[in-house]
C-alpha cells in the first residue's frame, strides 16, 4: 500500500502551475490528479473525474514516491510512432526529385524499394514531402488544346433571334 500523499506548499503551487500552463494535456491531468489526491480524495473518484483508468492514479503516486516531480514529468508518449520513417521520406524525396510523378507513383516506387514498409496514407506522404519543399497538384487532363473534339454529334445551330423572357415584352 502506498503512503498517503502529503505535498508542501511549494509542491502544491508547482502542480497548480502545471495544471494551468503545461503545453501537454496529459501533464495537466497528472497535476490535477496529484492535487486531488493530496486533498484526500479517493483514487477511484480521481480516476473517474479525470477520465483515466483506475491504475493510472496509482502509477502517478508510485512515480511521485519513487522519483518526485521528475517521475511525473517523464513518459510523455505523444501518440503512435510515425509510419513514415526519415529513411522512407528520404527515399520518397529522391524518387520525387528524379522524375515528375504523382504521389501514387511515388508510393508504388517506394513500396518496390522498401516492401517491408508499414502502410501509410498519401496525405502523410504529401505532408512530409511538402516539409522538404515538394508540392503536388492534381494534373489537369482536360487542358489538351490541340486535340479536336471526338463527338459524333453535330454542334447545335445558334439562333440569331433574341429570346425574351415570358411575360416581358421588348
Amino acid at each position: 500500500m502506498l503512503p498517503p500523499l502529503k505535498l508542501t506548499e511549494a509542491e502544491c503551487l508547482t502542480f497548480q502551475e502545471l495544471a494551468e500552463h503545461h503545453p501537454y494535456p496529459d501533464y495537466r491531468r497528472r497535476a490535477l490528479g496529484m492535487l486531488a489526491l493530496s486533498k484526500g480524495h479517493p483514487i477511484p473518484l480521481v480516476a473517474e473525474i479525470l477520465g483515466v483508468s483506475l491504475p493510472t492514479p496509482y502509477n502517478w503516486l508510485k512515480a511521485w514516491h519513487r522519483l518526485g516531480l521528475m517521475g511525473l514529468l517523464n513518459g510523455h508518449q505523444g501518440g503512435a510512432p510515425a509510419k513514415l520513417t526519415p529513411g522512407l521520406v528520404d527515399t520518397a524525396e529522391r524518387i520525387a526529385r528524379s522524375s515528375p510523378c504523382t504521389l501514387r507513383q511515388i508510393e508504388q516506387q517506394l513500396r518496390a524499394i522498401h516492401p517491408d514498409a508499414p502502410p501509410f496514407s498519401l496525405d502523410r506522404l504529401s505532408v512530409h514531402l511538402k516539409k522538404r519543399g515538394l508540392t503536388f497538384k492534381r494534373t489537369r487532363l482536360a487542358l489538351k488544346k490541340n486535340v479536336a473534339p471526338t463527338s459524333s454529334r453535330s454542334p447545335k445551330p445558334t439562333s440569331s433571334v433574341a429570346r425574351t423572357r415570358p411575360g416581358k415584352a421588348s
